[in-house]
């Protein structure tokens, strides 16, 4: 994949630009709409109308697109999925909240490594497992390349998980 290869190598383009993050995960949202039928989810926003920041649209978007299609991937029909925005001095939070099958203290930490897919085959959930295992990985060197963080938390199996990442606020 061409930007992977561009963000490990440090030399892949960033296109700031003033954008509305709202927006952006509404679209999002759009796009997965018709998979999170399928598997029975219900996906609530409770995000404000207007997060004006600047942010690469593309690659935001694809983080957005990854954490979100893992947490329909990794519910059990039916669910709920939940994108919150926590709006602070220096950034914007996204949260991503799902009731699905729960991640375990030693899986979070190989979440965001390449290749760092948990195997779910074979663990009689009803989830998909195909993928990689390089979407968080990436959407990691995204927010970092942007000066944000990501990070999981998990109060463990079948607990449900959220994802959340910050993007900091820059003054124009």
């Amino acid at each position: 994949m061409l930007q992977e290869v561009e963000l490990e190598s440090g030399k892949g383009e960033i296109n700031k630009y003033q954008n509305d993050l709202s927006s952006l995960i509404h679209s999002c949202v759009r796009d997965l709409k018709k998979f999170a039928e399928s598997r029975d989810h219900t996906v609530k926003l409770r995000i404000n109308e207007e997060l004006m920041i600047e942010f690469d649209r593309d690659q935001i978007y694809q983080v957005i697109n990854n954490i979100l299609s893992n947490a329909i991937k990794y519910t059990e029909p039916p669910g709920a999925i939940e994108i919150n925005a926590i709006i602070t001095n220096n950034s914007i939070e996204i949260a991503v909240q799902d009731n699905g099958i729960g991640i375990t203290e030693e899986e979070k930490d190989r979440l965001f490594t390449q290749f760092g897919k948990i195997e779910r085959y074979g663990q009689g959930f009803d989830v998909i497992i195909d993928g990689s295992g390089l979407g968080l990985h990436i959407a990691k060197k995204i927010i970092d390349s942007h000066g944000g963080e990501i990070w999981v938390e998990s109060e463990g199996r079948n607990k449900g998980s959220t994802f959340y990442f910050s993007l900091p606020k820059v003054i124009i």
